[in-house]
């Protein structure tokens, strides 16, 4: 499981976010390279370069309309841009991957847990989810995650992700469940060499626009189109559509955790 953030963990009065998204990206060993070599081939036919990063950011930098922003993968026509858009898309409409997701509601988690950092939480309940999709799978898994990204300098929390991670794995009790097919350490790897982080950023971004921004789904397309079918469920339920029968993924509390829950009567998303 890949793992990256959008938002931070930084208080509103050091402008901060008011949502935290972690995002996991659970990529098959087995598919792995096939993968890779897909990314590399786009990066390679737009900036010669395969080894260069692609994240969300990156992504929205490219664009030549945005022109107070320089970027070393700026394209030079707006066509160019499209194209690129275009095959990431498809690129991640296609790969075979499970995303799950944390989005943490700062105002209603520092309610509750005054000068807490919401972003250990949110890993909790990353690698909690992540241990029932292995228990499913009758599978094995590693996390990880990449050590400095955006505003959220993990310099600073490494050693304390570390030692949770170590508890989630061999003990369980308080709130948090034993994670025993978690195996290893939580592995530390830059995201510019680390295909995995840069795919599970462009699956994340969507989320933390959805919520911060407070739209629901039909709203944004990258997120309606690429990042919500990719959403880890392990039961469904039946609609009645007009007399038509629909299978609708149940998402909520596996594939994406909200917390705290009793303040998603504040988003559109859940409405």
């Amino acid at each position: 499981m890949y793992i990256d953030e959008s938002g931070d963990s930084q208080s509103f009065q050091e402008g901060g976010s008011k949502i935290l998204v972690l995002t996991g990206c659970i990529i098959n060993e087995l598919d792995k390279i096939d993968m890779e070599n897909r990314f590399r081939e786009i990066k390679k036919s737009y900036y010669f370069d395969p080894d260069i990063e692609i994240k969300s950011n990156f992504l929205r930098y490219a664009n030549p309309d945005i022109t107070d922003i320089n970027s070393p993968i700026k394209l030079n026509s707006r066509d160019r841009y499209d194209a690129l858009e275009r095959d990431i898309t498809i690129f991640l409409k296609n790969i075979k991957v499970h995303i799950i997701a944390v989005a943490i509601n700062k105002a209603g988690y520092w309610q509750r847990y005054p000068a807490q950092n919401p972003y250990n939480a949110a890993y909790i309940f990353l690698c909690e989810r992540f241990q029932t999709f292995l228990h499913f799978k009758d599978a094995l898994g590693i996390c990880i995650i990449d050590p400095r990204e955006g505003r959220i300098i993990k310099r600073y929390i490494d050693k304390e992700l570390d030692e949770w991670h170590n508890l989630l794995r061999w003990q369980g009790g308080g709130f948090w469940k034993q994670c025993p097919r978690i195996i290893e350490r939580v592995l530390f790897a830059s995201s510019e060499r680390t295909a995995g982080i840069q795919i599970s950023d462009l699956y994340c971004y969507p989320i933390l626009n959805v919520f911060e921004y407070n739209k629901k789904l039909g709203e944004y397309w990258r997120f309606d189109e690429i990042t919500y079918p990719k959403f880890y469920f392990h039961t469904s339920e039946v609609e009645n559509l007009g007399g038509e029968e629909n299978i609708k993924p149940i998402i909520d509390g596996t594939g994406l955790k909200f917390f705290p829950s009793e303040t998603k009567k504040d988003f559109r998303f859940y409405q």
